[in-house]
């Protein structure tokens, strides 16, 4: 509901565990690039390493990633800990804390989130609220690179294991 409520549009992961912090990802889905992946056989990578050589050398770089992180949002009681579990991916795509209360947060936590480009998100009644939009997407300067293509192949095999993306979709 917070991807919603954030305009985000991708399959939502919750759960994944990236960096030590357990984050919801939303991510898209190339449907070209994961059928041509799948009828190849040529499944997730990885392995850090391989995604780091295999995405330096010249012949792979036309290799489209099946999957873009859309965004991250990073949900905690205290803002400054949400805050920490998005710092991550901060200028990589669109980020944002959800915190776990029913009142306003503070304004020390929406200065500093704005600082960042970080969306602030908060519950009512259940229902996640958007108190302060933050930055849409990457910032203008980010470029992919093997961290980033990682993070794409590990939310890639997550979809996969959890049976959120199939052959069947890519046509």
């Amino acid at each position: 509901m917070a991807a919603v409520a954030l305009g985000w549009r991708g399959l939502v992961v919750e759960g994944v565990s990236l960096f030590g912090e357990r984050v919801t990802i939303v991510a898209g889905v190339n449907q070209g690039a994961h059928e041509q992946r799948v009828t190849s056989g040529w499944g997730p990578v990885v392995d850090r390493m391989s995604v780091a050589m295999l995405w330096e050398w010249p012949e792979y770089r036309a290799v489209v990633s099946p999957v873009t992180v859309e965004g991250v949002l990073a949900r905690g009681r205290r803002w400054q800990r949400a805050l920490a579990k998005a710092g991550g991916f901060v200028g990589f795509c669109s980020t944002a804390i959800l915190l776990d209360q029913e009142y306003e947060p503070n304004q020390h936590c929406l200065v500093t989130a704005h600082w960042y480009g970080v969306s602030v998100l908060r519950l009512a009644q259940g229902v996640p609220v958007l108190v302060q939009p933050g930055r849409d997407g990457p910032v203008e300067t980010a470029r992919p690179s093997a961290l980033s293509r990682w993070v794409e192949e590990l939310v890639y095999a997550r979809l996969l294991q959890d049976s959120r993306i199939t052959l069947s979709e890519a046509g």
